[in-house]
């Protein structure tokens, strides 16, 4: 068996793996997250980019806890904690924005 056929069985193998698509969709929200997060901190967007940060933040979090619940892990209790505090202070920013008008 050659390298190529090997490399193709091991992409076959990768594919059906359970979580593979969650892992892809965990891998782009994080680069999604940092960008959002440069920009914040640089201050393009004001107060609205603090939102989408920490909305996309407690949106990994949630995914990485559906994962864990998955594996049945004690992880998903601490992904959880972290999402609702992600989306607590996503709240939080949302009603200041609010209330600036």
């Amino acid at each position: 068996m050659n390298k190529s056929r090997k490399y193709q069985i091991y992409q076959q193998n990768i594919r059906k793996q359970e979580n593979f698509l969650l892992d892809v969709v965990n891998f782009l929200l994080g680069l999604v997250i940092i960008v959002a997060t440069i920009l914040a901190l640089l201050g393009i967007g004001g107060l609205l980019m603090h939102m989408v940060v920490f909305f996309l933040g407690g949106t990994l979090m949630l995914l990485n806890a559906i994962k864990n619940f998955r594996r049945k892990s004690l992880l998903a209790v601490t992904f959880s904690v972290f999402t609702l505090l992600m989306y607590g202070i996503f709240a939080y920013i949302l009603y200041i924005y609010l209330r600036m008008g």
